[in-house]
């Protein structure tokens, strides 16, 4: 089959949805598809890029259109791209901020309409609207409706005969809006060093072993405000003292303007900082492998589409949530269901998460995706 696949930006290591695109497209391609990626609205390019000339050595097509041109301009482009590919399926990895810097791309359904008119449309929902907690801000509620609004013009736009998505909360969202949507799981952009070569045993670094001098624990990518961390803190205070062991925070990556914070907390509690910023791919699976415990700042209800939770069961770690509070609307603790390897922190639990093991056997693999949308593709075509 020869599939495109549509999102805002294809810089590497700068938008999570691209690398996402990238890694699939790859795996979609080894089992035998002709693929295309094309960026609509690139903001790190000023000029229309390619590898048209590259293909032989990079395998698949990519085109970035960038943000600065006018959308007439994008699009005429972009139709250009699609006719010559000439694709059987439009893949559109949709996040409202990856086609409008305000969130609010109100002319996307229309120009996509028409850019794949005749072709078959999918359509994988990696954001929704913000707003739809309880604890949101009058702001983000009033953006909120606006997206939802543009969200069902874009899928009546486009008719997309298949709509994926990452999260149980999403799937229930987009039926509220009278769409029916399939569950395709998260998998890590951050594959496993030690999987794709042989790597010396660091178990010298887990919990339990007499050796052990350093615990672990783990933060990657953007640290969402108003978590509670003196909590995880103390506790980790009270694990060094009774084991005589330090426990280290490591923070990977962007992790945003909570970074500070977060390190001016963790030292006052007498424990030691490693802020590692942005790493390659290899070294932040070094980093992964040598830890004993994820910890993600992502809603509970939204932690199965956090590319950085997948990557830390990618590398066997078990993961707490440590999150702000954040409650759906409309939506119960009875709904919720966890992904397994995920556990809601609690004050006082740490040596219980350290001693929590996840086999990475089970974490969900690049393959595995690939397969599933290739045969949703191929029974749908």
């Amino acid at each position: 089959m020869r599939i495109l696949f549509l999102n805002g930006s294809l810089e590497p290591g700068h938008d999570g949805v691209g690398d996402y695109i990238r890694r699939l497209a790859l795996e979609m391609q080894r089992v035998g598809n002709q693929i295309a990626c094309m960026a609509l609205y690139d903001h790190y390019v000023i000029q229309e890029e390619s590898n048209v000339n590259k293909l032989k050595y990079e395998g698949h097509l990519i085109i970035r259109l960038p943000a600065l041109w006018p959308e007439e301009m994008r699009f005429e482009r972009a139709q250009y791209w699609i006719t010559k590919f000439n694709p059987e399926w439009l893949s559109l990895q949709f996040v409202p901020w990856s086609f409008n810097f305000r969130g609010l791309p109100f002319n996307l359904g229309k120009r996509l309409g028409l850019l794949g008119a005749g072709r078959s449309w999918h359509i994988m929902i990696h954001e929704l609207w913000v707003g739809m907690n309880h604890e949101a801000s009058v702001k983000h509620v009033v953006l909120g409706m606006m997206q939802r609004h543009i969200i069902k013009k874009l899928i009546f736009g486009i008719k997309p005969k298949i709509i994926h998505t990452q999260t149980l909360l999403y799937k229930t969202q987009l039926a509220r809006l009278g769409f029916e949507s399939q569950y395709l799981p998260l998998f890590s952009n951050i594959p496993n060093v030690r999987k794709d070569k042989w790597m010396p045993s660091i178990s010298d670094n887990k919990p339990g072993n007499c050796h052990c001098k350093a615990i672990y624990l783990v933060v990657f990518g953007i640290i969402y405000p108003g978590v509670q961390l003196q909590k995880l803190a103390c506790d980790a205070f009270q694990y060094a003292t009774k084991n005589s062991v330090s426990v280290v925070l490591t923070m990977i990556g962007r992790c945003g303007s909570e970074q500070e914070r977060w390190t001016t907390i963790w030292k006052q509690a007498g424990l030691p900082v490693e802020v590692l910023g942005v790493r390659t791919s290899e070294e932040i699976s070094s980093a992964l492998l040598k830890s004993s415990l994820g910890v993600a700042t992502t809603p509970a209800f939204l932690i199965s589409k956090s590319g950085t939770a997948a990557a830390m069961q990618e590398h066997g770690l078990p993961v707490i949530c440590l999150s702000p509070p954040w409650n759906p609307r409309r939506i119960t603790e009875d709904n919720l269901v966890l992904p397994d390897g995920i556990m809601l922190y609690e004050e006082g639990n740490l040596e219980y998460y350290l001693s929590q093991k996840f086999d990475s056997s089970l974490a969900v693999k690049v393959s595995d995706v690939a397969s599933q949308l290739s045969t949703v593709f191929q029974n749908l075509i």
